[in-house]
């Protein structure tokens, strides 16, 4: 299974998602990678016709939904 490295995260924010974490039962990295999981499956219901600047598009979408669900 690949690895990923995040450097230079805002203490505030790794502070919201280690809170999120708890909330959810699950560790730092587990809810991690659960918010990366639904952030693919988000994208992946955008059709984008192979245009890869609807494909950014819909990748910004997706990142909006994920960080309100984090910061609320």
């Amino acid at each position: 299974m690949a690895q990923i490295l995040v450097e230079n995260i805002d203490p505030v924010i790794l502070e919201k998602l280690a809170t999120l974490a708890k909330q959810h039962g699950r560790s730092l990295q587990e809810e991690l990678k659960h918010i990366l999981e639904q952030a693919a499956e988000t994208t992946t219901n955008y059709y984008t016709g192979g245009n890869m600047e609807q494909a950014r598009e819909a990748v910004a979408r997706a990142q909006v939904k994920i960080c309100r669900k984090i910061f609320q």
